[in-house]
């Protein structure tokens, strides 16, 4: 083969080669492509899950530093007054259209009683607004409950149960009504004369006693004070949420309901007198106990067991019976 045959096939093959790395080139150029254009929707389709995952999230209430909607709720605002009315700025984590209820509580010689009332809706960044009615003078009671025997929404009622069951935290109480039991959600605020601006704010719980609901009842009494016209008497128990217990002395009597903590606080018209002492009393087969609070002790109190157990004259069923000795300082 000549020099110039041999030259001329070395022409060839280089040509040849320099199409095949073209190609090869090429191609991997596109596979980048491909394979960057996938990633980029990949990550479009993650942020766009992201946004959609972020946007079906409980919306945030910054004023109680709380999710609209958690069933861990959450009361609180200010009450001022105006005009001879109350104005009630409230602020929670509710749900968006839940249905409150605002009443003004005056004592009663048998209970207390509504002076003035309102029901508002929540709005949809968790506030309320409620005015009531003034009463100019002496001690009362607000209160705004969210209840479940009353009227809510379709949507209220499936997002935190029938009966309020779902409801969690410090605000929350059973109640009765029409023989079914319920939870509600509820702030109390006292009033005396000395008013400027009060506060809802979260109850100051003592912490459950471990033992809570044992049928061997116990009941401790904290503190007695009175200022000439009422005994006032704070106390401890392992007694159940809502159990009915009276306090008696010398024939002046109160009662109340037990709190979620187990204490209590009675009210006992005064009447001086040495050596006496203060009788508090629980009777499962109350007329005005719940009926859980019936079944789990009894209603003839036979389940209850421990020291306090006193079966009364004339009677067959056993009570609770605790006596509190008091002198005046």
């Amino acid at each position: 083969m000549t020099s110039f045959s041999r030259n001329r096939i070395l022409f060839i093959v280089s040509i040849i080669s320099m199409f095949l790395l073209a190609a090869c080139t090429n191609a991997e150029g596109s596979n980048n492509s491909t394979k960057e254009a996938e990633n980029s929707d990949d990550k479009t389709t993650e942020s766009e899950q992201e946004t959609e995952e972020e946007s079906g999230k409980v919306e945030k209430n910054e004023e109680t530093n709380a999710d609209l909607g958690d069933h861990h709720v959450v009361l609180g605002g200010e009450i001022t007054r105006q005009d001879g009315k109350f104005i009630i700025e409230g602020k929670s984590n509710l749900l968006p259209g839940s249905r409150l209820v605002g009443e003004l509580l005056l004592e009663n010689e048998e209970e207390d009683e509504a002076f003035s009332n309102t029901t508002e809706l929540v709005q949809d960044d968790g506030s309320f607004y409620m005015e009531l009615e003034d009463h100019q003078f002496g001690t009362a009671q607000f209160v705004i409950s969210f209840s479940f025997h009353e009227v809510q929404d379709d949507n209220i009622f499936e997002h935190y149960g029938e009966n309020g069951e779902n409801l969690e935290g410090p605000y929350i109480y059973q109640y009765q009504d029409g023989g079914e039991m319920y939870q509600q959600a509820k702030v109390i605020a006292e009033y005396d004369d000395e008013f400027s601006t009060l506060t809802l704010s979260e109850p100051d719980w003592n912490e459950i006693p471990a033992d809570m609901g044992d049928q061997r009842v116990w009941i401790e009494v904290d503190d007695i004070r009175e200022d000439g016209e009422y005994y006032y008497l704070s106390g401890r128990s392992n007694l159940l949420e809502g159990s009915y217990i009276t306090g008696e002395y010398i024939y002046n009597d109160d009662s109340t309901r037990v709190l979620p903590d187990g204490s209590f606080h009675l009210k006992i018209p005064y009447k001086y007198a040495e050596g006496e002492s203060f009788i508090i009393e629980f009777r499962p087969g109350s007329m005005s106990q719940w009926k859980p609070i019936e079944e789990h002790y009894g209603s003839n109190g036979e389940k209850l067991i421990g020291n306090l157990v006193e079966i009364p004259s004339m009677s067959s069923s056993q009570i609770i019976r605790k006596e509190i000795p008091w002198e005046k300082e």
